[in-house]
């Protein structure tokens, strides 16, 4: 029988770590023994769940700290504190010998980062990156299709991840020191700061990276106004780049749908489904002998009818990743209860590279002209 893993929730700022609750507590091989949050966020999650004893199974404390110290059989953190907050998470982590999940923006401050490999290899702690668009069965496909030979040699991929911006609800998601670790400028005469759109969707970066098994050579971004005069970092941004293969790639990693608080929309039920969506990702793959159409965040169904109207329908089956998060969660605790090596779709090492194109891109910006992306 397997013994579940002892594990810790180290806050609910960024918003994927719900998930991550939901699957662990619903999970046999996990056992969640205690979490840590602020009054205002238990609050929210509280409302949200319309479970006001939803946290009365667990022991709740107000630091990660006093947690941990009172907790230790922890196996286990969540680290879901904001971005600025993950380096001192880690750290405890690693000081106390307790394996990781960390969210998709680990830091963007490199020497924070280069510090996180190297508690990581001197503790010895197993360190998962939750990037769920790895999860996803349409990536497999593309690389499929492109190995095949099917479309000729690659030459370029455009992809796009808008999503709404999560300021409205997670505030800290507009709050440069918080987002992107620091307050730095866009560029000069520019009233906004690194650490909005680009930050929140590393996703198209990953991907990229991903399916031309290659890595960026060099970038050019741009940012255009933002939709949202609340905003004090990027809402909208374009980038073109060259793969060292290469590939020509250009992505969008805006936040172009408008809130779905303003359009009237049931969270559970119309987020994905009606727009503006809460998230979408779709690709365009560009080879010499065809091409590919994707939508890789594909929560329904659509299709163009061929009646006399033209008819467009969206199947109303709500999607739901918690299956493949799910088999995600399980592999990572088998490592840890087994003692056995973690084979991660991403390591930290590989994420690394990730983090520098997007500060390659924040750099194009500042000065207007192509960068390099392969600098710390």
């Amino acid at each position: 029988m397997f013994k579940p893993i002892e594990v810790g929730i180290m806050g609910f700022k960024n918003g994927h770590v719900t998930g991550m609750f939901d699957a662990m507590r619903s999970n046999a091989m996990f056992h969640v023994v205690a979490v840590s949050t602020d009054v205002k966020t238990r609050a929210l999650l509280e409302e949200r769940y319309g479970d006001e004893r939803l946290f009365d199974k667990y022991d709740v404390f107000c630091s990660d700290e006093e947690m941990v110290k009172k907790h230790p059989e922890l196996e286990l953190c969540v680290c879901g504190g904001t971005n600025a907050e993950h380096i001192k998470q880690f750290r405890l982590c690693a000081e106390n010998k307790i394996n990781v999940i960390m969210m998709k923006v680990p830091t963007l401050d490199m020497a924070e980062y280069d510090e996180m490999l190297r508690l990581e290899k001197e503790s010895g702690i197993k360190v998962s990156i939750e990037l769920e668009m790895r999860w996803y069965a349409a990536v497999e496909r593309i690389k499929e299709i492109i190995k095949s030979g099917a479309i000729g040699e690659l030459t370029a991929i455009n992809a796009y991840n808008y999503s709404h911006f999560p300021m409205w609800w997670n505030g800290w998601m507009n709050d440069p020191k918080e987002i992107y670790g620091s307050v730095v400028p866009l560029r000069k005469g520019d009233g906004r700061f690194r650490g909005g759109a680009m930050t929140d969707h590393p996703h198209l970066f990953d991907l990229v990276r991903y399916i031309t098994e290659s890595e960026f050579e060099s970038v050019y971004a741009e940012v255009a106004k933002n939709m949202r005069k609340s905003a004090v970092v990027e809402d909208m941004v374009y980038v073109i780049g060259k793969m060292k293969n290469g590939v020509i790639v250009s992505l969008d990693p805006s936040y172009a749908n408008r809130e779905y608080e303003q359009s009237n929309l049931i969270y559970a039920k119309d987020r994905l489904s009606h727009y503006p969506k809460a998230v979408q990702v779709e690709m365009s793959v560009c080879g010499t002998k065809g091409g590919i159409i994707s939508d890789l965040y594909n929560p329904n169904t659509t299709e163009q009818l061929r009646f006399e109207d033209y008819e467009y329908r969206v199947n109303p089956r709500f999607y739901d990743i918690s299956g493949t998060r799910r088999m995600y969660m399980e592999e990572f605790a088998r490592a840890i209860r087994n003692g056995t090596e973690y084979k991660a779709e991403v390591c930290m090492a590989e994420h690394k590279k990730t983090m520098q194109v997007i500060n390659a891109c924040y750099e194009s910006i500042r000065i207007g002209k192509p960068v390099k992306s392969d600098k710390d």
